[in-house]
């Protein structure tokens, strides 16, 4: 029996033309080094895959093995994103709602910014540990958060 519906089609519906062309889009996305374009081929590839027209084998082959870890680095989540999923991750094991709701305040400060959606985090860290994540932000004592952040003069004033 055939373990993977690749095996089972035909090798004349595969595409030697959309081959070339999806190595083409790769390797651009690779050049541009453009994150949301690596995402869009990854789309476009698992469609023709699916779609028999492709071997995702053969394409991986075909690229170098510089490429491909070019290519795994852009599908992968943003460096600001890993770390934010870390400390989350970190924060529910602790189980730490003062420490949660410092990473929140970070968190906050880099969506208003527009570097992060909630919904990037989540499809990290996953729905139960965001969930938990907020329910640790919720516990911590209003009393932290809602203090005034301390005046710059005063924190920098020398003692003499």
């Amino acid at each position: 029996m055939l373990e993977t519906t690749q095996q089972s089609r035909s090798p004349s519906l595969l595409d030697l033309a959309t081959h070339a062309e999806c190595l083409g889009f790769i390797r651009a996305a690779i050049a541009g080094n453009d994150r949301t374009t690596a995402q869009d081929i990854a789309g476009v590839l698992k469609d023709c895959c699916n779609r028999g027209y492709l071997d995702r084998a053969a394409i991986w082959k075909s690229l170098t093995e510089s490429e491909q870890n070019q290519y795994r680095q852009l599908l992968a989540p943003p460096p600001i994103l890993q770390d934010f999923a870390r400390r989350i991750l970190e924060a529910t094991g602790w189980q730490s709602p003062g420490v949660a709701a410092g990473i929140d305040c970070d968190l906050q400060a880099v969506i208003d910014r527009g570097e992060l959606v909630a919904a990037d985090v989540v499809a990290v860290v996953g729905d139960r540990h965001f969930l938990e994540f907020q329910e640790l932000v919720a516990r911590c004592p209003k009393y932290f958060t809602d203090l005034p952040a301390p005046p710059i003069k005063a924190a920098t004033k020398k003692i003499s």
